[in-house]
């Protein structure tokens, strides 16, 4: 009797103990997260140039038995999933679960931006995790003003002087370097009060002196052209003020 009621209570343990184990809920956690800005990560969760940026959320999402995870996302802008996602886990492996945003404009809106983003686990278990960042909008390239050169009726002028017939044809050269790809704003000033009458344009490569040049027809053979001295300025006006003169002098013969 004392044998049959021992097999009994072992049957009835082993049968809770399957029981319990086949009824044995799969558990999911986050277990780490990565905020990149057009497909570097961002330190501190901060990005700052020019916008609008591509941004991408990860986190790694690790369950304890093999499950299907439902989730979803919602961001700061009150933007949210347009429905719910699966995604089948293995056990014990970290495995992506990632969002994208298209994000800001070269706008006084977007100078300090801070947002952020949730991800929304709902099944197996309930779980948040939300990645806030920073982007600050605006180029972080600058440009400078490597070299400078002075011509006149085509040939470079030995210290920005010339002596010879006049009228002659002037040429101002400078050399600008930008830090990065950038299109370049930019106007011309002289010293007999004359400017561009729109500013201009061009698109810098990063690293590599681009020339801007001016061209001015000058001087006539009389008094007042004896020993003329001038200047043309260039003016950068964007992505950095820079200003640059070419003085010169001539003497019309």
């Amino acid at each position: 009797m004392k044998a049959i009621t021992a097999r009994l209570v072992l049957s009835l343990l082993l049968a809770a103990l399957i029981a319990t184990t086949g009824t044995a809920q799969a558990a999911v956690r986050v277990g780490g997260s990565s905020f990149s800005a057009n497909g570097m990560l961002a330190r501190d969760h901060q990005y700052s140039g020019p916008c609008p940026v591509a941004l991408k959320f990860d986190w790694g999402v690790i369950s304890n038995a093999p499950a299907t995870v439902v989730y979803s996302f919602t961001r700061s802008d009150g933007g949210r999933s347009s429905s719910a996602r699966s995604i089948n886990l293995p056990p014990h492996r970290s495995v992506p679960i990632v969002e994208e945003w298209h994000l800001g404009a070269n706008a006084a809106q977007f100078a300090s931006y801070s947002g952020w983003v949730d991800l929304n686990v709902e099944a197996p278990n309930p779980v948040v995790n939300r990645i806030s960042f920073t982007i600050h909008c605006g180029s972080t390239a600058s440009v400078r003003v490597g070299g400078s050169a002075f011509s006149a009726n085509g040939m470079l002028a030995r210290d920005h002087q010339y002596t010879g017939p006049c009228p002659v044809n002037l040429q101002f050269d400078w050399g600008v370097i930008a830090t990065e790809p950038t299109p370049v704003t930019y106007a011309f000033t002289r010293s007999d009060g004359g400017r561009s009458s729109n500013p201009m344009t061009i698109n810098l490569p990063p690293g590599r002196s681009m020339p801007i040049l001016d061209h001015w027809r000058l001087g006539a053979a009389t008094p007042q052209f004896a020993n003329y001295s001038g200047w043309v300025e260039l003016n950068i006006e964007d992505p950095n003020p820079v200003a640059n003169r070419i003085g010169f002098t001539i003497h019309c013969r």
